[in-house]
């Protein structure tokens, strides 16, 4: 198992990284409204499933849903798994900075919305997740392990410890490297087009 995964250390450095060129991005850059978009679809992948955790919780109290035969409850998952779902999706700040920083990078808007889409659709699987925060069965939370890995493990994995083979990992996980792709293909796209 890749460090990243299991320490919450490592998900801590990583917002102590994005933070701050988020901050440094929005001071410095300059852009329309559609560079704002990444930054949007970060703060969903990230907190979105909680909330939905969180209105399904409200459902079973309210007896609008009827929940399972287990009962519910309202977990410290629901607090906790917004900073791991933040880390997974780095590649949103990435391409926040990015557009806002440099908006007029080749066919930049395009390349934004086909990155955003192409980052967002793993991340559909972690509002699944919603219904098993609430869930009060004895070892809730193991299928959120297991997604959270799938939608962050690394396609290759370099365990050489510092160097190069961390960067490698972490631009091949999933999702950024989903979100890589889609901008370097529509910027060909945009590219032969104008050509």
């Amino acid at each position: 198992m890749p460090p990243f995964l299991s320490f919450d250390y490592y998900n801590y450095i990583a917002l102590a990284i994005m933070l701050p060129a988020i901050v440094f991005a929005y001071i410095r850059g300059r852009g329309a409204a559609w560079t704002q978009v990444p930054l949007v679809a970060l703060v969903i992948a990230s907190i979105g499933p909680s909330i939905f955790a969180i209105a399904i919780w409200l459902g079973y109290t309210l007896g609008i849903i009827h929940p399972g035969p287990a009962g519910y409850r309202l977990s410290t998952l629901i607090r906790d798994l917004p900073i791991d779902f933040a880390a997974a999706n780095w590649g949103f700040a990435a391409l926040y900075v990015i557009c806002r920083l440099w908006p007029a990078l080749g066919a930049a808007k395009p390349a934004m919305w086909a990155s955003v889409a192409a980052m967002s659709l793993p991340n559909v699987a972690l509002f699944s997740l919603a219904w098993e925060m609430v869930s009060n069965v004895f070892d809730a939370g193991q299928g959120i392990g297991v997604v959270l890995a799938m939608v962050s493990f690394p396609i290759v994995n370099l365990d050489v410890g510092f160097g190069i083979g961390p960067v490698v990992a972490a631009l091949t996980a999933p999702i950024p490297l989903l979100g890589l792709t889609a901008w370097l293909a529509a910027q060909c796209v945009a590219w032969l087009v104008r050509e």
